[in-house]
């Protein structure tokens, strides 16, 4: 089963109103957010990928924190 399988098993087991709310995170119609879930998630693969050439320096927590 791969992990995506597990996930969609898991998501349909939770109640409607959850599911909602999961499904508009991911889509992005959370007015609040100023991006969609789904490009946070590829941006911070994009970042990942130049962390590891060398291209951007990697922050720690506390970096984090600070900024």
């Amino acid at each position: 089963m791969t992990t995506a399988q597990i996930i969609y098993e898991q998501y349909k087991v939770l109640p409607k109103k959850v599911q909602n709310e999961l499904k508009s995170l991911i889509n992005g119609e959370n007015e609040e957010e100023t991006m969609p879930l789904i490009e946070q998630v590829a941006q911070g693969l994009r970042e990942v990928k130049l962390i590891r050439e060398g291209k951007l320096k990697a922050l720690t927590l506390a970096d984090v924190f600070d900024e």
